[in-house]
């Protein structure tokens, strides 16, 4: 069964190794992301990479979604300190998001699908979300022979080629998909 991050390593998220991130700046370039958009943040932790994305989204709004309501105060309490008053912290079940059909622009699923019991169910919750022509991209991290000291158990990690049938399934177009950083790789979809 797949473990989800305890809050008690939020730290350790907000301020991953070299090793066991990407530059948000790098997800942001790939995306057709604007600054007036409404975008989702889902799996968020303690906003690792949604600090970065609102603050492009100057003229927007974050939702940042996920199930442990500790690691959504400590994105609350970060976002104050940035001043930062366009996210709004949903709290939500593994695959079911409390928020309407056709809200978001574009949603990031970043490290979240290898931490979810039912990956596909919470893809699908996803799309729902997304607006005609929205943007979906997907992070995660890249399959290994071995269990490393770094990222989930090998058994738990997705390919990329799993990710892209996931979204073909679900009728996304795939728009592109590359390695990013060191240990992980993104598939950018198109609704």
């Amino acid at each position: 069964m797949p473990t989800k991050t305890p809050v008690a390593k939020a730290e350790q998220l907000i301020r991953p190794k070299l090793d066991e991130s990407y530059d948000p700046q790098s997800l942001i370039a790939l995306v057709p992301i604007h600054t007036d958009q409404v975008v989702a943040d889902v799996g968020s932790g303690p906003g690792w990479l949604s600090i970065p994305l609102a603050k492009y989204l100057y003229g927007g709004k974050l939702y940042a979604v996920d199930i442990q309501e500790g690691m959504l105060q400590k994105l609350a309490e970060r976002a104050a300190g940035f001043r930062m008053y366009n996210i709004e912290t949903v709290l939500s079940k593994e695959s079911s998001i409390p928020l309407d059909d056709d809200i978001v622009d574009g949603l990031v699923l970043s490290g979240t699908l290898n931490e979810a019991t039912r990956a596909k169910s919470l893809f699908k919750d996803c799309v729902r979300l997304l607006r005609k022509s929205g943007w979906l991209a997907v992070v995660e991290w890249l399959p290994v022979e071995d269990d490393q000291e770094i990222g989930p158990p090998a058994k738990q990690r997705l390919s990329m080629d799993t990710v892209i049938e996931m979204g073909a399934e679900l009728g996304l177009t795939k728009v592109r998909s590359r390695p990013i950083g060191n240990a992980h790789f993104v598939v950018v979809f198109k609704k």
